[in-house]
């Protein structure tokens, strides 16, 4: 299995970003159910595929979206309908009242990177929402894993802003600010 981690998932977001820059500054002005599509339909499969993997192309299994290497095969050896494993398991909310859910949907998976993206100014509200998603990934680490080995990683950012994208990892003591390099 092709591990993700939360620097290769950045790069790789904001090389896609930076080639879609003029679309994606067009598809900011779109209404919300509009502008989720366009990032699940197009910004999902070309970040999978500057990672070497597959972008699921509907909602699986309740995720906004998944990257896979391997689809699964039945007994006659016909591709099937889900995927061996999930590499990356994501969630795309526009706005962040109802984040907390998301975040804790995304515990339900096991997946070597989990990925949330948002938007949200930055200071007293992107603390608040830190802490709130630190609560519920602390209290679902039954196995004491998830800085180590089922990573999370939150982008947040302002989408008018188009430049304005925050990274954090969680690591055994909360989130951290990823420094760009």
């Amino acid at each position: 299995m092709k591990i993700i981690t939360p620097r290769d998932f950045r790069n790789a977001f904001d090389a896609v970003l930076k080639a879609e820059r003029s679309n994606f500054q067009a598809a900011v002005t779109f209404e919300a159910k509009s502008y989720a599509y366009f990032v699940r339909s197009n910004i999902f499969p070309k970040i999978a595929r500057h990672l070497g993997l597959l972008a699921w192309n509907k909602n699986y299994h309740a995720l906004d979206g998944m990257f896979y290497e391997e689809r699964g095969r039945d007994n006659s050896g016909k591709y099937t309908t889900y995927a061996k494993w999930i590499s990356v398991a994501l969630e795309h909310a526009n706005r962040p009242s109802k984040t907390h859910e998301e975040i804790n949907k995304l515990q339900m998976f096991n997946a070597p990177l989990k990925v949330l993206i948002t938007y949200v100014a930055e200071g007293d509200e992107t603390e608040s929402l830190l802490h709130k998603y630190e609560t519920i990934i602390g209290e679902s680490d039954v196995f004491n894993d998830i800085a180590t080995l089922r990573k999370q990683l939150v982008i947040l950012g302002t989408p008018q802003a188009v430049r304005d994208w925050r990274f954090y990892v969680y690591e055994s003591d909360g989130f951290v600010l990823m420094l760009p390099g």
